[in-house]
């Protein structure tokens, strides 16, 4: 049986795109089978961690944001985050998951890592209308400048999930210890990054966690955007830089290791 490999280009990227709407499809039935509320678990996980952040955060120890209310602030950082939180830990089993797939049918393994990342990134887009609401309801203003920063960020943070995407999953085949681990480093990094507090709280001497951390910079600069129509140019190159480097070593890893998968799974 020919494989994908040997159709031509247009059939190519026909065959890519059902093949991936399938695995798409399929991990949001297997994500969701048999549960009540379904796809409004995307809205109502963040909605709830939001609510016990606002508690601490807000009520409990008074992190000053100025004059945007604190609610505001919060969401337009929490969602983003949620997307990479659930992207990076999905990942690691995003082959394991799909070990009868590898082993018996011919096909580009690359798609199981990227069914979990659209799926993801699925979720995360229809929140947005959701967090739209929030910011505007709330006494903030829309902006023209959202038409052109909103695919930019939105396109190196996909950059940045698949790229360490496809690292943790394939890494994870090989070491299973990896699946606790990753999901203890995101857990860490959560508090590492400016979510629920801004990052003018972070000591100056302590700054470069910011810039080290690759969720921090995007942080920033979702908040930056949402809120006042503007990204910051530093922090957008150092997000993209790490974007462009996390894919690099993903693919890397990914292309090397690949020949393996089917011995290890």
């Amino acid at each position: 049986m020919a494989g994908p490999m040997s159709m031509r280009l247009p059939h190519r990227v026909e065959y890519a795109r059902d093949l991936l709407w399938v695995l798409v499809l399929k991990e949001l039935r297997v994500r969701y089978k048999r549960t009540v509320l379904g796809y409004s678990w995307s809205l109502l996980q963040p909605l709830a961690f939001a609510t016990v952040y606002y508690l601490v955060f807000k009520q409990f120890l008074r992190v000053p944001t100025g004059d945007v209310p604190y609610t505001v602030f919060l969401i337009c950082g929490l969602f983003s985050w949620q997307w990479f939180a659930n992207g990076v830990n999905a990942s690691t089993y995003a082959l394991v998951s799909n070990a009868p797939l590898i082993t018996k049918v011919k096909f580009p393994r690359v798609y199981a890592v990227l069914s979990g990342c659209m799926n993801d990134l699925t979720h995360f887009l229809l929140s947005m209308p959701v967090v739209l609401l929030v910011v505007l309801g709330l006494g903030q203003s829309a902006h023209v400048s959202w038409l052109w920063q909103f695919p930019l960020i939105l396109l190196i943070q996909l950059v940045l999930v698949v790229g360490l995407s496809l690292l943790c999953a394939t890494l994870t085949l090989f070491l299973r210890d990896l699946e606790r681990l990753v999901s203890i480093g995101v857990l860490m990094l959560f508090h590492l990054t400016p979510v629920v507090y801004p990052e003018s709280l972070i000591p100056a001497r302590f700054q470069w966690v910011l810039y080290a951390n690759p969720m921090g910079a995007m942080t920033v600069n979702w908040r930056e955007m949402l809120l006042h129509g503007r990204l910051d140019p530093a922090m957008l190159g150092v997000s993209s830089l790490m974007a462009v480097v996390a894919l690099a070593v993903g693919v890397a890893v990914f292309t090397k290791l690949q020949p393996r998968f089917a011995e290890v799974v």
